[in-house]
């Protein structure tokens, strides 16, 4: 008997689709309404698709992820093109293998509990094997299928190579400097405890080197961030050209590198590496404005077998180093010994006071009056920061300021200044017989400054609080912390103008402020620093200076205050130079607001008179 037509048909269609590479081709192009599950197997069976399953087989063939039917027993019936070009081979080549011969032999179990009628679907992570042993890192994911009782699993792949190396980026940059690519201060600190652990004999030394750019600073105003940014990088550079492989060398921040050296022979040693670095870094920088000469101050710290150091103190103490060499210097090298380690105790010990200070009312402030020095009359006061430690006494200003300064205390410390120096000044203008409104100055740090929202809102608390008129308060800030982004000052600064409050540039000329930037700022008053008040009638220099300064004020119609005037030949001269107002022990020291007294704030004041009371 003959076979059918139909059966004939049949058999030529099986023909067909027994080549893969044709069968895909077939199905790509919409020949056949037909897809093969089983037929490597051995068993072949014949699926009829509806017409709407044609958008279905575009969709799935357009894809970019890949795509994958897998029999119950692992052996890829279907692989889409992206997944063919994933893993570098042919669909022709896929198509009939296992598909655990796509991934590492680690992923095999977690993609076969994936395949099967018991698969929980979902998706997992798995690793991807191209032809060329190339692994790529993929997110499977699964669904079951039951077609005529056929159980098959849909997977699709995703590539995501992209989002590991993204969050291998987010990592690396977490642990490195932006700037220069070293390590940062958390990697650092990381090494460092790790080389403190693996000190096992009692020869080796660790050592810890923090330096410190001289004079960055005046780089950056005079020649602006991009330079300054270009001689860090070259210093970095020059940094890890002199040190050995094993090293690290970090960016603390600013200006600041560490370098940690393991297995030192002795502190000569480490001796020797600090002054490598200083010559390298001493050698002149090339820039886009010429060539720039730096140098650094550099502090030592050494740990030997069983030294009981942590990576918190060995950073303390070569940071108090590089400090004692920055007081000597430029380009010093400085080690820390036991004279330093007392010196950082007892500071470590302040430090800690002074986080109690604030809450244990500790903290005082004391006025210096501000004189009309032409119609000889206080006009304002300034407040000052005082410390009335309970076992210590009155702590002066320079021993516990820079601290504050450099731990961040000093923006809490600086809020509670601005509240009760806000308070002190309405009440000292709600008790004035005289109609004069005293003004209030109050310094604020460059810390402050760079929490500029939080300062901006503590202005405005405190003048609303008070009820002090806000034309009376004066902002006292250091022409330094303005120039050190003085983009970012900018913005604070005319925040704070909004206010109604006054600007003062305090210690002016004592850095390198561009003349541009004066005139942008919306500045009220320039404070003369008592340095070049000092000399005064004695040296024409400081007269020189002091001219400069107040003329330079007058042109941009601002204010001149002269700073520690404390003698008459002193006010005699400033008076001649034109400068209307100044301060200083020829008229009062800072004293507690009840001793200075509203009085002394509304009514004329006498120099002679006032300086006879100077101790």
């Amino acid at each position: 008997m003959s076979p059918s037509h139909d059966a004939i048909e049949l058999e030529a269609l099986r023909a067909r689709l027994a080549d893969a590479e044709e069968t895909l081709r077939a199905i790509r192009h919409g020949e056949v309404d037909a897809l093969v599950i089983g037929a490597v197997a051995g068993e072949e069976q014949l699926f009829t698709l509806t017409g709407a399953d044609q958008t279905y087989r575009n969709f799935v063939e357009g894809m970019s992820d890949g795509a994958a039917t897998v029999s119950a027993d692992g052996i890829i019936l279907y692989a889409n093109q992206a997944l063919a070009d994933l893993v570098g081979a042919s669909c022709s080549r896929i198509v009939g293998q296992p598909v655990l011969a796509l991934l590492t032999e680690p992923s095999w179990p977690r993609v076969r509990d994936m395949i099967g009628p018991a698969s929980p679907g979902g998706s997992i992570e798995a690793v991807l094997l191209t032809v060329d042993k190339q692994e790529v890192p993929a997110l499977v994911g699964a669904s079951a299928l039951t077609v005529d009782q056929t159980h098959i699993t849909c997977l699709t792949i995703t590539d995501l190579t992209s989002e590991r190396n993204a969050e291998a980026n987010l990592a690396h940059l977490a642990q490195h400097d932006a700037l220069t690519g070293l390590p940062n201060r958390t990697l650092l600190t990381d090494r460092i405890q790790h080389a403190l652990e693996r000190r096992t004999t009692g020869t080796g030394q660790l050592a810890l080197l923090f330096c410190d750019v001289d004079g960055f600073k005046n780089i950056n105003d005079a020649y602006g961030h991009q330079v300054g940014d270009a001689v860090l990088k070259t210093i970095a550079t020059r940094i890890l050209s002199t040190i050995r492989p094993q090293d690290t060398a970090a960016r603390m921040g600013g200006d600041e590198f560490v370098v940690l050296c393991e297995d030192l022979a002795d502190p000569g040693t480490a001796a020797m590496v600090a002054a490598r670095l200083s010559a390298a870094v001493a050698a002149v920088i090339p820039t886009s404005i010429g060539e720039i000469e730096t140098t650094l101050s550099i502090g030592v710290a050494l740990a030997g077998h069983g030294d009981d150091v942590s990576s918190d103190t060995l950073l303390r103490d070569a940071d108090e180093a590089m400090y004692k060499a920055k007081r000597q210097g430029p380009n010093v090298i400085e080690l820390f010994d036991e004279t330093l380690r007392s010196m950082a105790a007892s500071r470590l010990e302040l430090l800690s006071d002074l986080r109690r200070a604030t809450a244990n009312g500790e903290l005082r402030l004391f006025y210096q009056p501000v004189v009309d020095i032409v119609e000889e009359s206080v006009v304002g006061v300034e407040a000052l920061l005082r410390w009335q430690h309970p076992t210590r006494g009155l702590v002066p200003p320079d021993d516990f300021i820079p601290f504050a300064e450099r731990s961040g205390l000093i923006v809490p410390i600086g809020d509670w200044v601005m509240r009760e120096a806000c308070h002190q000044g309405a009440r000292w203008q709600r008790a004035s017989r005289s109609g004069r409104r005293p003004t209030m100055s109050v310094n604020v740090s460059g810390r402050q400054l760079t929490h500029g929202a939080r300062l901006v809102d503590t202005v405005q608390a405190a003048l609303a609080d008070s009820g002090l008129d806000p034309t009376a308060l004066i902002l006292e800030v250091t022409e330094s912390a303005l120039m050190d982004d003085a983009a970012a000052a900018l913005r604070v600064v005319q925040r704070l103008k909004s206010l109604g409050v006054r600007i003062a540039i305090d210690d002016f000329g004592t850095g390198y402020s561009s003349l541009v930037y004066l005139k942008r700022f919306p500045v009220d008053l320039l404070k003369v620093d008592r340095s070049f008040v000092a000399g005064l009638g004695r040296n024409r220099d400081d007269s020189v200076i002091a001219r400069s300064v107040i003329e330079l004020a007058h042109a941009f119609d601002i204010s001149a205050v002269a700073e520690g005037i404390e003698r008459p030949e002193q006010l005699a001269e400033l008076r001649r130079l034109d400068c209307r107002y100044g301060q200083g022990h020829l008229w009062s020291p800072p004293r507690p607001a009840e001793e200075l007294g509203h009085e002394l704030v509304v009514s004329p004041l006498q120099p002679t008179t006032a300086a006879s009371t100077v101790a």
